[in-house]
């Protein structure tokens, strides 16, 4: 888990495999504070005052478990950095063992919850992924490509070392007259990675024009995938179906979403509009399909809607994936602490948790898990 030893630390995001990370820190005591927070404007100031609450709330959790409070000195002074309360988002969360604070800023709000364990309560950051929804967009013609960013609401130009970028920017124009020959390119991010093959042809032919646009589409996508290495964020791609198709068949990029159509026609409001009606619609989808596939493994017998049997099942690493309510935090039918077990407990076997709206759940649990055996 990311240490911060100091109030003065603004609080980030969770990074791609965090949340099991903090699944699986157990120690005594573990603190958590979960607290809507404001993006904005004087209200940002109402944070601290909330903060203050939820920090002497905490110390008399502690003082009654019979801990030492000195866990919580490296955010004791949060309650008088106002410049702090600037920088956290919509919600803010605090993990706290005597070793270690993670602060994470959240892309929505939370109710305030304030505990102290053996474990975190991580409930309510397994909607925040879904709803942080940043997603790199990677608007692509024959004759321009830029790649952007998708947070908050925002669409965000991205420039990496060679883009955004004209064709001839990454191709240079060549003698008519050259004769066919076959040279290497060293991949452009950080000069290390295999090359990739110029072709030049003769005149003005379609071998030409294919070998120029097939090199073309290498370098972008190199630019593209150094942007993304390691960070576990999907890709959307605007562009024509004939220039995606190629793009895809000649780099090693896959579009989780596409939007069709020429992206130089459209403004970028146009752009970021279109981009975000395609990942709701295949967001929905997918949570469709994942629907399907629980409501499958529990008329087999191979999965459980069933609290109890998905405690067990979950202590003893039995589960494959578990699927929460977005309102699960307040169902009548299965407490907070009993979803949040289940979750810490999958994660640190090895397993997968998702969020899914309420309305597209058909379980009155509000929770159910696919099992491994």
């Amino acid at each position: 888990m990311s240490t911060t030893t100091s109030g003065n630390e603004s609080p980030s995001r969770l990074k791609p495999g965090e949340l099991k990370e903090l699944a699986e820190t157990t120690a005594s005591p573990c603190v958590s504070i979960l607290m809507p927070t404001h993006r904005s404007g004087p209200q940002t100031q109402q944070g601290a005052i909330r903060f203050k609450n939820q920090f002497a709330k905490a110390k008399q959790l502690l003082e009654e478990g019979g801990h030492d409070c000195s866990i919580l000195d490296p955010i004791e002074s949060l309650s008088t950095n106002l410049e702090f309360w600037q920088h956290c988002g919509e919600g803010l969360a605090i993990y706290l063992t005597a070793d270690h604070c993670r602060l994470v800023q959240l892309p929505s709000s939370v109710d305030e919850h304030v505990c102290v364990g053996d474990s975190f309560f991580l409930l309510p950051l397994v909607g925040q992924q879904d709803a942080d929804q940043s997603f790199f967009v990677l608007s692509l013609t024959w004759d321009e490509a830029k790649l952007y960013r998708s947070r908050d609401g925002k669409l965000e130009l991205v420039e990496t070392e060679s883009l955004p970028a004209k064709f001839h920017d990454l191709v240079l124009p060549r003698d008519p007259e050259e004769s066919l020959q076959n040279t290497s390119h060293r991949n452009s991010i950080n000069n290390a990675g295999p090359s990739t093959a110029m072709f030049h042809g003769h005149g003005e032919g379609e071998d030409k024009i294919n070998a120029d646009r097939d090199q073309y589409l290498s370098l972008v996508g190199e630019q593209v995938s150094g942007a993304m290495y390691n960070l576990g964020i999907p890709l959307v791609i605007a562009a024509t179906t004939e220039v995606a198709g190629h793009f895809e068949s000649t780099t090693d990029c896959t579009a989780d979403a596409k939007v069709e159509g020429s992206p130089s026609q459209w403004t970028d409001k146009e752009l970021h509009d279109r981009v975000q009606d395609v990942v709701a619609k295949q967001l929905t989808k997918d949570n469709a399909d994942q629907v399907e596939r629980f409501g499958t493994a529990v008329a087999q017998s191979k999965g459980s809607c069933d609290i109890s049997e998905i405690t067990e099942a979950a202590e003893t690493g039995r589960v494959d994936t578990v699927m929460l309510s977005s309102e699960i935090a307040t169902s009548d039918r299965v407490s907070a602490d009993q979803a949040n077990a289940v979750l810490c407990q999958t994660l640190q076997h090895g397993g997968e948790v998702f969020c899914c709206p309420a309305d597209q759940v058909p379980f009155d649990s509000g929770i159910a898990a696919v099992f491994r055996y």
